[in-house]
């Protein structure tokens, strides 16, 4: 496995495209799970993927002076928005450091973070779904 720095913008693009639409294990698949009206806890996982995103991605445009994501992005639209974005960063960009919730790191150890969070959140929402609702 290649150090944290070592991973091209590609490559960073391409984990957070599988976390958010995979065939398994995605944002997506575990969305699609969901039958009917989903659990309340559902839509707040929801927003807090969409929340964590944002702030990802403008730590990342404050520190490097890059755009932030458009605002009126719903989180289908911030997961592609993010794919374009995380792609088009240089070895250089990646490596920067910055601080985010009170811990330095690179760009792209935050990038790494991202995905991570969002497959682990992925994976409650799948549970929610996936379990029956008592009314």
């Amino acid at each position: 496995m290649p150090e944290v720095g070592e991973l091209s913008g590609a490559q960073l693009a391409q984990l957070l495209h599988e976390a958010a639409r995979a065939a398994e294990g995605s944002l997506a698949s575990a969305l699609a799970l969901a039958d009917g009206q989903p659990p309340p806890r559902v839509g707040a996982l929801v927003q807090h993927v969409s929340v964590l995103k944002r702030s990802c991605w403008e730590t990342v445009a404050g520190a490097l002076g890059t755009p932030a994501p458009p605002p009126e992005l719903n989180l289908d639209g911030l997961c592609a928005w993010e794919v374009e974005a995380a792609a088009g960063l240089t070895a250089a960009q990646l490596t920067a450091r910055l601080v985010s919730s009170g811990t330095e790191t690179s760009v792209a150890e935050l990038l790494r973070l991202n995905a991570r969070q969002t497959v682990w959140h992925a994976g409650q929402i799948a549970a929610l779904c996936g379990s029956p609702r008592l009314a």
